[in-house]
């Protein structure tokens, strides 16, 4: 599991501000912008791994259908199922507060492919320093993975978009590989060793032999009864 990187505050103060990000929405068909308030300064992903609500808010959003932001309609405010959404874009960001420090954890730049049903991503991923990739990612119960320095690439076509933060979802990831050398421990079939012996295949019995045809069956019991020309003569002349 991922260890969340959580703001600290330096004292016990709360900031009763609204702090209001402006985020991008990709879903499988719709392009979503809009401001997004939050009580309590925090990264957007930590936000929307909460899971406190299904749905989240936006002010003032801009709705289009995807990679057609010019056939946008505004509205002055969006209800979004973070459920349906591929990806997560934070395109502003309030300044932290001065009582907040984010911890500083080991962590390697992972650079990586990902592939949803929309689009193909390049970005860097930032992995602990003591975890295997697949182990971090299998272990993962985030919904939304933090990603930077993102390159966006519709597999429909049309120029690529880049963003310097996006939360992707985990749950919509259909395949991945990381660049430079294999991913340690990958997942690999079971060896011979380890599946169950085949058992041995069975012989069917043979087949019987065809009855005779039917046809030929009742010329023979006829040839049996009827009485031949050389039959009927010599009765004849033992009369």
């Amino acid at each position: 599991m991922r260890a969340r990187q959580s703001f600290v505050f330096t004292n016990d103060s709360r900031m009763s501000d609204t702090y209001t990000f402006t985020i991008e929405v990709f879903t499988d068909a719709l392009t979503i912008v809009g401001s997004y308030d939050l009580p309590l300064y925090r990264r957007v992903s930590d936000a929307l791994n909460s899971r406190l609500h299904r749905f989240i808010t936006l002010r003032d959003a801009t709705v289009a259908p995807i990679w057609k932001p010019q056939q946008g309609q505004r509205v002055p405010q969006i209800l979004v199922d973070v459920g349906s959404a591929l990806l997560v874009a934070t395109l502003e960001e309030p300044p932290p507060p001065s009582n907040v420090q984010a911890p500083s954890l080991p962590r390697d730049t992972q650079p990586m492919m990902f592939f949803t049903t929309v689009f193909a991503m390049r970005a860097d991923f930032y992995k602990r320093s003591d975890m295997e990739l697949v182990t971090l990612l299998s272990d993962m119960n985030d919904d939304f993975i933090p990603l930077s320095n993102v390159m966006i690439f519709p597999l429909q076509g049309g120029a690529p978009i880049s963003r310097s933060f996006v939360c992707l979802s985990r749950l919509h990831i259909q395949a991945l590989y990381a660049f430079g050398s294999p991913m340690a421990h990958a997942p690999v079939p079971a060896s011979n060793i380890d599946r169950p012996a085949a058992a041995p295949p069975v012989n069917p019995p043979p087949l019987a032999p065809p009855p005779p045809p039917l046809e030929a069956e009742v010329e023979a019991a006829a040839a049996e009864v009827a009485p031949t020309e050389q039959n009927v003569t010599e009765r004849s002349d033992n009369r």
